[in-house]
């Protein structure tokens, strides 16, 4: 929606819209307690470098999901490095909330180009290989830096979306900087996101690709995960900032990097949905006993990050954990899936 209508909507729905915008005004002001940074481990030319781009509230210096990566890969002796990338994303005004939400997105626009010339370029031009994280408005950062883009990235190693705060229906207008085969991966969260379940739908006509997914499942890859979008320790719902081990493990393992573990002893027992307690992470296929291959998803438990179990999908939905652990490379090798595949 452009900025004019959205200023209409607003001026006609203010003494609904208040509360509304007064959620997501602190929602997205209040810093998470308790994580402090790790100084970030410095790797090699070749080693794996995470680029994480923070959402709507101003400049954010210590995000909580950058906390947590540096920590795991600290703790996994892996020498990634970890980049904020700082950006004034608008600072909220409690009392004219929605007018700083629709100017977070203009100064996602006009960052993008910055991001693309001191990120992307930089990256690319020491040869360096990279994944790309956007968190809520940060998305647009990394989306439109991309759609800028005139030609294929080789460093890129994936994109991550955790709670995009575009409308469902975005889709590249160019999409030459995508390698052969790379979709972004999409974590949008329908049950807990509660900034856009509520505020979100009301600045917008149309939802957000972080709380229903994309449509166009040529660029976006879809995964349905039970985040908060700014959770602050009420309830079982954690916030994106715990996908940061999981998104780590998968990224490294893609990259050829092993981190040696094993699996938990499992019985083949078949389970339910469970659309609160885990987060669906990746979906992929695996080689069946008869020949034929298999597909089994990836789910990441919520309250308890550090924990992960694979699951058979049958023909006929049926759901069967074939595998459960800490160790999320311990589980893909269980399975067959090669290291370094991409």
């Amino acid at each position: 929606m452009d900025p004019p209508k959205m200023a209409e909507c607003v001026a006609v729905k203010i003494p609904y819209l208040f509360p509304q915008f007064l959620v997501l005004a602190l929602l997205c002001s209040i810093q998470s307690p308790g994580a402090k940074p790790v100084g970030p481990p410095k790797g090699g030319k070749d080693s794996l470098v995470f680029v994480y781009v923070h959402g709507f509230g101003g400049v954010k210096e210590s995000p909580e999901f950058c906390d947590n990566l540096r920590e795991f890969l600290v703790a996994k002796k892996v020498g990634s490095e970890v980049i904020n990338y700082e950006w004034d994303s608008a600072k909220v005004d409690v009392l004219h909330a929605g007018a700083s939400w629709i100017k977070s997105q203009e100064y996602a626009d006009a960052e993008a180009p910055k991001f693309k010339r001191e990120v992307i370029d930089k990256l690319e031009r020491e040869g360096r290989p990279y994944v790309l994280v956007g968190f809520s408005v940060g998305s647009r950062v990394v989306f439109k830096a991309l759609e800028a883009t005139e030609s294929e990235l080789e460093g890129l190693r994936g994109v991550c979306f955790l709670g995009s705060a575009m409308t469902k229906d975005t889709t590249f207008k160019n999409r030459a900087a995508m390698p052969k085969g790379m979709r972004i991966t999409n974590y949008h969260s329908p049950l807990r996101d509660i900034v856009h379940r509520v505020s979100f739908n009301f600045m917008s006509e149309t939802p957000g690709g972080g709380q229903v997914g994309f449509d166009d499942e040529k660029v976006f890859e879809n995964y349905v995960v039970s985040c908060a979008h700014a959770h602050k320790g009420i309830g079982i719902a954690t916030d994106y900032s715990g996908l940061a081990e999981a998104i780590a493990f998968l990224e490294l393992y893609e990259h050829g990097v092993m981190i040696p573990g094993h699996t938990k002893v499992n019985w083949e027992t078949s389970v339910m949905e469970g659309d609160v307690w885990w987060n669906k992470i990746r979906t992929v296929s695996v080689p069946g006993i008869d020949g034929d291959s298999a597909t089994v998803e990836l789910e990441q438990h919520t309250t308890r990050p550090g924990y992960y179990r694979a699951l058979r999908i049958g023909a006929d939905g049926k759901r069967t954990r074939v595998a459960r652990g800490e160790n999320l490379h311990a589980i893909l090798k269980e399975l067959g899936i090669k290291v370094g595949r991409r």
